[in-house]
This record gives structure tokens, sequence and C-alpha cells, in this order.
């Protein structure tokens, strides 16, 4: 989950460092405050794919899972769209 005070290091440091492993396959970023998933995956070059309605589905593809962002983000009040 994104926050305010790490989305920069979440995007810029952990996901330089993160892309290094080479077993890593996907790097997913959630935001905390409306329904958004970001996927980048190593066999799209790291070209991120949003998910932004709660309608849709993430398709997280290393670990064969599918969810829906109504269950991702289950429990969250005052959710934005």
């Amino acid at each position: 989950m994104l926050s305010p005070s790490t989305e920069k290091i979440d995007r810029r440091e952990k996901a330089l460092n993160y892309r290094q492993i080479a077993t890593l396959e996907e790097y997913v970023l959630i935001a905390q405050n409306r329904p958004r998933v970001e996927i980048q995956r190593r066999a799209d070059e790291w070209r991120p794919t949003f998910v932004t309605s709660l309608d849709a589905t993430a398709e997280f593809n290393s670990i064969g899972l599918s969810l829906p962002l109504t269950q991702i983000y289950e429990g969250v009040l005052n959710m934005q769209t």
C-alpha cells in the first residue's frame, strides 16, 4: 500500500532495487486512498498497467492470482473513484 509519506521512495528507490532481483516478475503498487492498482511486469519491460475501477480485476500473473478491486479494498472507508 502506498502512503503519501513513502510513495516517492516506493516508486523510485524501491522499484529500482527490486527490479535488480533476477527472479522478480512483478512489482505492485496499491493506492490506499482510491481504487488504483499499478502492476509493473518484467515481461512488459516494467511498463505499468493500471487497474482503477472497483468493477475490475487485478491479475497477478506471477502467482496465478486474480483479485477484484472490491476485494482488495474491502473495508476501506470513503473510497473515492
